[in-house]
């Protein structure tokens, strides 16, 4: 089967399609997760790459977090765009919570970030507008999602950073995890009051615990263009207490004082971007990429996949290898679970393993 040909079957309907996942390398652990990468093994003895997010034991028994994960997994697999990681099936397998997501093979956009920070040095311009426009598009397209009838989901990140933001070898830029993800949709979102996220990408206004709108994801944002520009941290300090302070005051130098390469219309973008007034603020995140989206004409406008997929590949090229986790129980335990992950996709809906199905959201958050 042609490499296309199994992706696409692989989107439409991997929770059917594979008979084994494989698990093949830890790539990254957390304080409430694991991503593992793995294989997705069809009939036909074709494979195709996936990440498996697992979440901690410790948490996954926690009746409140699984059904935070379960309303993640299921706005995860609603939001099908380029620039979203897309999440094809999820479930808990005994006291386990399994995630199947897309996999992306590059770098956090926070690696990179923090290897510039630490020479001083900003990322190239044109390639710095590009990144930050592939995620506005990307919180743009949740930010409008509506449901079947056509109503908001009223979708708000929460926790846009560079943490959240996955590059690729190919030059992909896909935003991920909506864990923390207020929607009408989301059983256990709280729409007001300071909530979660990485202090430093935090609105001014979650200081003052005004409630949580679009606009906290445009402001974030825009603090990622500040520092794609810079090779600094906006309001990041050495403790947390420090952090909220600079959040709070919201003193943004202009780019091109830090930067002589930034343009002055870069500038002002982002003094509309990271107005401290919501009000003030560039309205919504569509607008944001449209404003950006003329800058790179006006820069350089074959700016592309390609610069990112050769800052990602220049990044990886100059990191020295890590030795191997000794991770091989933990990889025996998942390769148990993902058999029962498999066996389990066609059991019965109450049976409490059965995949779950996107357009439960409103239903299942109108009977809690």
């Amino acid at each position: 089967m042609s490499t296309p040909a199994r992706h696409a079957r692989l989107s439409t309907n991997l929770r059917l399609a594979p008979t084994r996942y494989e698990p093949v390398a830890r790539i990254a652990t957390g304080g409430m997760a694991e991503v593992w990468r793995a294989n997705a093994v069809f009939e036909d003895g074709e494979s195709h790459p996936v990440a498996i997010k697992r979440v901690l034991p410790q948490l996954a028994t926690d009746p409140r977090f699984r059904r935070m994960f379960e309303d993640e997994a299921r706005l995860g697999m609603l939001l099908k765009h380029a620039n979203i990681v897309r999440i094809y099936d999820a479930r808990a397998v005994g006291d386990s919570l399994l995630m199947i997501m897309e996999l992306v093979d590059g770098a956090p956009l926070k690696a990179l970030t923090d290897h510039a920070i630490a020479r001083g040095v900003g990322f190239p311009l044109a390639a710095a507008l590009y990144i930050a426009r592939e995620l506005c598009r990307a919180l743009a397209h949740a930010h409008d999602a509506t449901d079947r009838e056509g109503r908001p989901l009223s979708v708000v990140h929460r926790d846009v950073s560079p943490h959240n933001v996955l590059l690729g070898r190919d030059g992909a830029v896909k935003l991920a995890d909506f864990g923390l993800a207020n929607a009408t949709s989301n059983a256990d979102a709280d729409p007001g009051g300071m909530v979660g996220g990485k202090l430093g990408y935090l609105a001014p206004e979650l200081i003052a615990q005004q409630p949580t709108t679009h606009a906290i994801d445009v402001f974030a944002a825009g603090i990622v263009l500040w520092e794609l520009l810079t090779g600094r941290r906006l309001f990041g300090r050495d403790t947390d207490e420090e952090t909220v302070r600079a959040v709070a005051r919201c003193e943004v130098v202009p780019p091109s004082h830090l930067n002589p390469a930034v343009p002055a219309t870069v500038d002002a973008l982002l003094a509309r971007a990271l107005h401290p007034d919501p009000a003030q603020r560039t309205p919504d995140a569509r607008t944001l990429a449209d404003a950006l989206d003329a800058l790179i004409a006006a820069t350089d406008d074959a700016v592309g996949p390609k610069d990112v997929g050769l800052l990602v590949g220049l990044f990886l090229a100059g990191q020295r290898k890590k030795p191997a986790e000794p991770v091989e129980d933990v990889a025996a335990l998942l390769a148990a679970e993902l058999e029962r992950f498999v066996l389990d996709a066609d059991a019965r809906p109450d049976a409490g393993t059965a995949p779950l199905d996107p357009a439960e959201f409103l239903t299942l958050r109108a009977h809690r």
